[in-house]
């Protein structure tokens, strides 16, 4: 702080918000990461077997959310 009678303006700094080393074209250029991407997605959406059964147990144990009787959530 000074005691200049007219303050000078800040100086301005642009700071970028991608790091240096990991640039947006890096990633979008990568063909095997969007491959995977839309693999993983495909797997998400539906439960496999395994799931199904599990939750299955689930909710007749009443534990956890789910779909109650009346086909409503629980």
């Amino acid at each position: 702080m000074t005691n200049e009678t007219t303050p000078s303006r800040p100086s301005e700094t642009c700071t970028p918000s991608v790091p240096g080393k990991r640039s947006k074209s890096d990633v979008e250029a990568d063909d095997a990461t969007v491959a995977w991407l839309d693999d993983f997605t495909k797997r998400m959406a539906h439960p496999d077997a395994a799931e199904e059964e599990s939750f299955a147990q689930r909710r007749q144990l009443s534990l956890g959310a789910g779909i109650g009787e009346n086909g409503k959530p629980a």
